[in-house]
């Protein structure tokens, strides 16, 4: 049964007094019984490690085709992220490679963090590159991670201990104490070294790591590859570098630790020391104070994917810091994709006056009501999504069985594939630092 529609509360403001998205449960229901489906098979699927195909009574589409052969809750499926796997040092312990490694992974997935929002402009590239600003941006979230995962690697295999990229390589010697460590000055994502960043210097670094339109075989001679708003994402970087020099020793690991593996803790320190991931507003209509923390609460999901264990025993790089307890208080990180996803599902529905904005592409204000709408809609059916799958699969009813966070990699997954194959219709447009 789809909630009650789009009324008016009599609001002068445009769109401020109309609900512009609900949730149709119908929808919703049908959703989970399709993610339950997923889940069942993967958990019983021999047949599927061996390449089977999924089920044709399953599959009656493209979107479900993609449900039933994703695997649940995948983080890096696709390896774009960067994993310190080549990390070496002559004449140094393991434990202390160890550290070096959860230092560097630390650092990668933040500044990845810091800079993760809002790819699609490009009204900034003919200032800076001379190229026509109705080029359409063909930059995604993988091409952002990917070139950071190769600065990463620049100093991965230092066998010689020479020169790297323009600075001395001086290992291990900003050793903090027995637990904490310092990123050599080598390692580009250093924040001694993101603290001295500058637009030119970053931009110098990152677009040769960006594909050229037309790499991949298809004709886009209209799109580029721009990061777009670089001074506010150098801004934002400085301001994190900055905040970890101050109050953490520059040491990613300490300011981790701080939170004493608790995922709400760290989003409240990520908030309380970088001011960069607050994202909250005041509702235009009543007044109301509304967060959602989007990046804040996603950097604390992908330092656990990276660094954590579901288990809570497991130590990665002999450390356990990022074993959060109380992974439940996540929730799932609103920005374009998922609700793109859950309105090609009929899962929300859009008034017609929000339908027609977001397909003919026109942009949304940020904090509007629309906007607040479709977040705050995509944090409800994303929750109703996981009690859902927990009621119909046994086995996910713990916290550790599925959370919104798995679900929001699961859909989120699902939903960079078939956008890619044009398979879903536009995602809204707003112009933010916070997605």
């Amino acid at each position: 049964m789809t909630d009650p529609c789009f009324h008016d509360d009599n609001s002068e403001e445009s769109n401020g007094g109309k609900r512009t998205v609900v949730i149709n449960e119908s929808a919703l229901d049908l959703l989970g019984d399709k993610i339950a489906k997923s889940i069942i098979a993967q958990q019983h699927s021999e047949e599927k490690q061996n390449g089977s195909t999924a089920d044709p009574s399953i599959v009656s589409s493209q979107i479900d085709s993609c449900i039933q052969n994703l695997n649940f809750a995948s983080w890096d499926e696709e390896q774009w992220h960067y994993n310190a796997k080549h990390y070496s040092r002559k004449n140094v312990s393991e434990q202390v490679i160890d550290r070096q490694r959860f230092e560097r992974i630390a650092l990668y997935v933040m500044t990845m963090d810091a800079i993760n929002f809002c790819f699609w402009p490009v009204a900034d590239t003919e200032n800076l590159t001379g190229m026509s600003r109705h080029k359409k941006n063909l930059l995604e979230y993988e091409h952002l991670a990917l070139a950071l995962k190769k600065l990463a690697e620049v100093d991965d295999d230092d066998d010689d201990d020479d020169d790297v990229s323009g600075t001395n390589v001086r290992p291990f010697t900003h050793s903090i104490s027995d637990d904490f460590t310092k990123a050599e000055d080598s390692y580009l994502l250093a924040p001694q070294n993101l603290v001295n960043m500058t637009v030119e210097s970053f931009t110098e670094m990152m677009i040769p790591l960006l594909p050229t339109a037309g790499d991949d075989g298809t004709s886009n001679a209209e799109g580029v590859y721009w990061i777009p708003n670089v001074e506010e994402r150098v801004r934002l970087l400085k301001e994190m570098a900055q905040s970890l020099l101050t109050f953490h020793d520059g040491s990613a690991t300490k300011f981790i630790a701080s939170a004493n593996r608790s995922s709400d803790v760290l989003v409240h320190n990520i908030l309380q020391y970088f001011p960069g991931f607050r994202d909250a507003t005041v509702d235009p209509q009543s007044g109301r104070w509304v967060a959602f923390y989007k990046r804040a609460q996603i950097l604390v999901a992908d330092l656990w994917a990276a660094l954590g264990s579901e288990v809570g025993e497991e130590k990665k790089y002999g450390m356990d810091y990022c074993n959060f307890v109380d992974m439940n208080k996540i929730t799932t990180f609103a920005d374009y994709r998922v609700p793109q996803l859950l309105r090609s599902m009929k899962v929300l529905e859009y008034s017609p006056e929000l339908s027609n904005k977001v397909d003919r592409g026109i942009e949304l204000k940020a904090s509007s009501m629309e906007e607040l709408y479709i977040r705050a809609a995509t944090v409800v059916a994303v929750d109703k999504l996981v009690e859902n799958a927990k009621e119909k699969v046994p086995s996910m009813r713990s916290d550790k069985g599925i959370n919104a966070v798995k679900m929001d990699w699961y859909l989120w997954n699902i939903g960079e594939k078939l956008d890619r194959d044009q398979c879903l219709g536009n995602h809204h447009l707003v112009r933010t630092i916070y997605y």
